[in-house]
């Protein structure tokens, strides 16, 4: 088999998780996760489901997303082939010093997104 025959032939763990059920079993435990949220390092504890009010990622049960898109101006061994996808949030939590996407990622800029839309993001890149 050929380098590229190999890398055609694998095959997403995600399907796998969604052939033998454990893929909704993982989305279970994250809405639950969001009801008494422990997602971030920060631990907020605060029921995004029903309000943003004391959450450090001010984001509620819907990411809100940017933009997303093609990136090539990684590394070979990050970008693949292909290049790597990228998938901008708004309300980043980190809220880093010197961040290059500041204007977005601390102002709320773009749009609540479902995981249903998100999913097709990434699955588009």
């Amino acid at each position: 088999m050929t380098d590229s025959e190999a890398h055609h032939s694998l095959e997403p763990a995600y399907l796998k998780l969604l052939r033998n059920g454990q893929l909704q079993q993982r989305v279970a435990q994250a809405y639950q996760h969001l009801e008494d949220c422990d997602l971030c390092a920060r631990y907020g504890h605060v029921n995004r489901k029903q309000t943003t009010d004391g959450a450090v990622c001010r984001t509620g049960e819907l990411a809100v997303v940017h933009s997303y898109g093609p990136h090539h101006g990684e590394e070979n061994p990050l970008r693949g082939w292909n290049g790597s996808g990228t998938v901008f949030f708004s309300w980043c939590n980190l809220r880093c010093v010197f961040c290059q996407n500041w204007d977005f990622s601390q102002k709320g800029m773009g749009r609540k997104t479902t995981p249903e839309e998100l999913a097709g993001m990434m699955l588009a890149l």
